[in-house]
């Protein structure tokens, strides 16, 4: 009888092992590539070419105030052939190669630097300022009014992909190759690589736009 009770244990021991962890995942649990949270980068050392996004974030803080939020916007996608003539990508490649060297800064709202933490916009904001010493707007909203609107299929590297609910944009990263994305992700995560298709992003994809500098 002792023995059938032990074996009984061992079996019920061995069945909260292997499914006592199974769950729902949350949108979070889409997310790729993220640093354990003990890697997060606390600061970025500062790039010599930093110092102009650093002076436009300051003149955009300067004229606007205390971070405003996102408004609503959809342009309509259209296929890029039909907006625009053919575009090269050099300058995608740019701002994908210098957005990477930020995975793991930590996530901040309102955000705009490397030091600090960025949000999702702020990171792109910050981005067009350290590599083409460009202001851009700095809402996503206001971006796309700027952009050429992509379709999903004629994605580049470089152009802004834009998600939302119900034509309101709630989030924005930047196309990195691959049906993935970098971004600056949510409050407790860093700045990381995520695959358009996982479900949480698939969901919410609005649209893309393609922001070349000037």
């Amino acid at each position: 009888m002792a023995l059938g009770t032990g074996c009984c244990s061992i079996l019920v021991l061995a069945a909260v092992a292997l499914f006592g962890t199974v769950g729902v995942h949350s949108p979070a649990m889409a997310q790729v590539k993220a640093p354990a949270k003990s890697k997060l980068k606390p600061a970025v050392k500062a790039d010599p070419t930093d110092n102009v996004a650093d002076q436009l974030n300051a003149k955009w803080q300067q004229d606007n105030g205390a971070y405003s939020g996102f408004t609503q916007a959809a342009p309509a996608v259209v296929p890029v052939s039909f907006a625009t003539p053919a575009v090269t990508n050099d300058w995608g490649d740019q701002l994908v190669s210098r957005a990477m060297t930020y995975l793991g800064t930590p996530y901040r709202y309102g955000g705009t630097s490397p030091s600090t933490g960025f949000d999702c916009s702020g990171f792109v904001y910050y981005l067009y300022g350290a590599v083409f010493g460009q202001r851009i707007p700095r809402m996503p909203h206001d971006m796309a009014r700027e952009g050429t609107p992509v379709a999903r299929s004629d994605l580049m590297k470089g152009d802004l992909v834009l998600f939302g609910y119900r034509g309101t944009f709630t989030h924005m990263g930047i196309y990195a190759g691959n049906d993935q994305f970098v971004h600056a992700t949510h409050r407790g995560s860093p700045v990381m690589v995520t695959n358009l298709d996982a479900d949480y992003y698939r969901a919410r994809y609005i649209t893309a736009i393609r922001l070349s500098p000037r």
